[in-house]
């Protein structure tokens, strides 16, 4: 939808003004610059980070219409609509692949990003040097091995829109259910309660173009929960894809690296100022943080 951004938590989501362009974007991550007797400098910093964003709007507080009302922004923030992480889909990421970098790349846990599961998993470098996969996959994937604890990440989804996955593994054919990998519980939009069918798509082998092999109706479902399960067994997995799309047709072609977030937190209280009440409904400035917390 122009000029909107879908917006909510595990209860209620909806439409949003887009903010103001100009948004900050940052990543928060260890770092530490060191002068060296000889002139030169030494750089030590984490590869994993956490986003933050710094995101304004201008428009009117007291429209009856919530994607046009500000007020719904200061709404989920006061809990109206319950408390807990929010979320949102990036515009600049909804139909690449909305997974934070190490969901989409889990070889990325090899330079100190979050592991998949509670286990540790072993990272492969592959031979070669440049695309050593077909397609622009990564050098390097994660191999998991025996149980453990499984770790999670929602993402919502907007009615007459569909949610696409697939993960992409040095086999294809990998279910979840028997091997660590990759699960898909859909939520019902009606009663937000989770549908009892769980999906286990089959991993896709790396280096093909076929992107995703699920796809999940928005307007039957309005969020899933993408689990990654702790199985016995083991998997050696090189990527995975999400995308919500307007066409239940799947995309085909490169790999996307993730440019997506995880959940999210209101870091600062909402600050509005207030420009005139005679003006579009109340006209409003308003602008609050967002820190990834997952």
């Amino acid at each position: 939808m122009a000029g909107k951004i879908y917006f909510g938590n595990a209860n209620f989501q909806t439409w949003i003004t887009a903010p103001q362009s100009g948004m900050t974007a940052g990543s928060s991550g260890y770092s530490s610059t060191i002068d060296l007797l000889n002139g030169r400098s030494f750089v030590k910093r984490s590869y994993g980070a956490s986003r933050k964003f710094s995101p304004n709007w201008l428009g009117p507080i007291n429209g009856t219409d919530l994607t046009q009302n500000l007020q719904t922004i200061k709404d989920f923030a006061d809990g109206v609509y319950g408390t807990g992480n929010v979320y949102w889909l990036d515009p600049y990421a909804i139909d690449k692949n909305v997974l934070p970098p190490h969901w989409a790349s889990p070889g990325l846990t090899g330079k100190d990003w979050p592991t998949l599961n509670s286990t540790t998993p072993t990272v492969t470098t592959l031979a070669g040097t440049n695309n050593v996969y077909a397609n622009n996959f990564p050098q390097t994937y994660a191999t998991y091995t025996g149980s453990g604890t499984t770790k999670y990440i929602d993402i919502i989804i907007p009615s007459s829109y569909y949610f696409h996955f697939g993960w992409h593994a040095t086999s294809s054919g990998l279910v979840a259910s028997s091997v660590p990998g990759f699960s898909v519980t859909k939520y019902l939009r009606t009663t937000n309660v989770a549908d009892a069918t769980i999906e286990y798509p089959a991993s896709l082998a790396a280096g093909g173009t076929t992107r995703t092999n699920l796809v999940v109706n928005g307007n039957t479902y309005s969020m899933v929960r993408i689990t990654f399960t702790a199985n016995s067994g083991t998997s050696s997995i090189v990527g995975a894809i999400a995308q919500v799309l307007s066409s239940a047709s799947a995309t085909t072609g490169v790999f996307i690296p993730g440019k997506g977030t995880s959940a999210l937190q209101f870091a600062s209280p909402v600050e509005i100022e207030y420009y005139s009440s005679a003006i579009n409904s109340g006209q409003v400035g308003l602008s609050t943080t967002f820190v990834e917390v997952d």
